[in-house]
């Protein structure tokens, strides 16, 4: 069986929040590799420490510079606005 690559757009949201859950809970069966929010950025940040996605996303442009700071260590990219979906 090969591991499933989910992007979780809305990660901070509910349904993202249980999505992770599940995901945590078969971790020989789904990585995540990309997470996308719209402001949520220190639960945004929390989740990227968690998962270890390649890639995450901010919607709201200001607190994207912040959580890019934030993931640098972590060699996460990470976008902002609606062009860092791209």
């Amino acid at each position: 069986m090969s591991l499933k690559r989910i992007a979780i757009l809305g990660s901070t949201g509910s349904i993202g929040i249980n999505t992770l859950n599940v995901i945590e809970k078969h971790p020989k069966t789904f990585k995540v590799v990309a997470l996308a929010a719209r402001r949520k950025a220190e639960l945004l940040y929390q989740q990227a420490k968690a998962y270890k996605p390649e890639l995450v996303c901010l919607f709201e442009k200001e607190r994207a510079l912040w959580l890019e700071k934030k993931l640098k260590p972590y060699k996460i990219k990470s976008g902002g606005g609606r062009s860092g979906l791209d």
